[in-house]
């Protein structure tokens, strides 16, 4: 009997530290860190070279430059959002301004999503052979 009345004592004394291991409960304060799902346009910027494709309304294809002509091309999809700057020379421009077959270059990151965001897209005249696809990281 004595052992039953202890019961609810021993539950009280153990039912916070259960609560804690299971993640119930944090004591850590302060500034989170940030996560791979924090926002666009995290991480370092890559440059591509390439060919457009196709461009929709959230999405531009791209064929990739290749420095070796007998290499099988490829064809990467980078999202666009209203953040992302579409130029010509100087000058900004509309993502409808670019047509199929311009030769462009694009600065793209990596969302936490791992799919590929354009920062900024550039219509570039084709560049010199060994120097394309994924040539600049910018910090």
């Amino acid at each position: 009997m004595r052992h039953i009345a202890m019961f609810p004592m021993l539950l009280a004394l153990l039912l916070p530290g259960l609560l804690t291991a299971q993640g119930g409960y944090s004591r850590r304060r302060g500034p989170v860190s940030a996560t791979a799902t924090s926002g666009p346009y995290n991480g370092p910027a890559v440059t591509f070279n390439g060919t457009l494709k196709a461009v929709t309304k959230k999405e531009l294809l791209v064929e990739l430059d290749s420095t070796d002509p007998a290499a099988e091309k490829q064809s990467l999809t980078f999202r666009f959002s209203r953040k992302t700057k579409f130029l010509k020379g100087d000058q900004e421009i509309k993502p409808s301004d670019i047509e199929a077959g311009m030769h462009i270059s694009l600065d793209a990151t990596r969302e936490g999503d791992q799919k590929l965001t354009a920062v900024s897209v550039m219509v570039a005249p084709p560049g010199p052979p060994g120097g394309k696809g994924a040539a600049k990281v910018e910090k």
